[in-house]
């Protein structure tokens, strides 16, 4: 993380690198280097987050930290305020080894009328996915579990999302 290059730059006024989320076993943590404030106490050191925290930078930049599912640590990052990045996103998920995306609201990504979860997972370095719905990625029907290549189209009977590559 000594890159000089933010993984997640917002439309506000802060440093290049403001603050730093890290996970550490199974908990995450903010290492702040600017001002920063969560849940209502200024932090100076690496702090612990958890559910429900509100994260403020520069005391304007408002962003809420959840992780929603106990079955996989990813997290996800909220836009409290109305600071956004520059590419069209509702939040940011912070993937560790999987992200559900599915009808409850314990998924990473709610899908109120999809039938069933969608597992996007991180496999020896490459990015699968798997589901009990019949799935196909990029026109083929997968049997146990596909590929995810940027640009690849996964569809279901009642859905279907493109996995894109963010361009820097």
């Amino acid at each position: 993380l000594e890159d000089k290059s933010a993984d997640i730059c917002l439309m506000a006024n802060l440093s290049r690198r403001h603050a730093s989320l890290l996970r550490n076993g199974e908990d995450w943590f903010i290492h702040p280097h600017s001002s920063t404030v969560v849940s209502g106490r200024s932090v100076t050191g690496p702090t612990l987050l958890r559910t429900g925290d509100e994260i403020c930078l520069a005391e304007r930049v408002r962003l809420g930290f959840r992780i929603p599912s106990v079955l996989a640590g990813s997290a996800l990052i909220d836009f409290e305020s109305p600071h956004r990045p520059a590419h069209s996103v509702n939040g940011i998920i912070l993937m560790t080894d999987s992200i559900l995306l599915g009808p409850r609201k314990d998924h990473h990504v709610c899908c109120p009328d999809w039938p069933e979860l969608v597992v996007i997972y991180n496999q020896d370095g490459v990015l699968r996915c798997r589901s009990k719905a019949s799935l196909t990625v990029n026109g083929v029907r997968v049997r146990d579990s596909a590929v995810l290549s940027d640009g690849a189209i996964v569809s279901g009977d009642d859905f279907r999302f493109r996995i894109e590559k963010l361009k820097a």
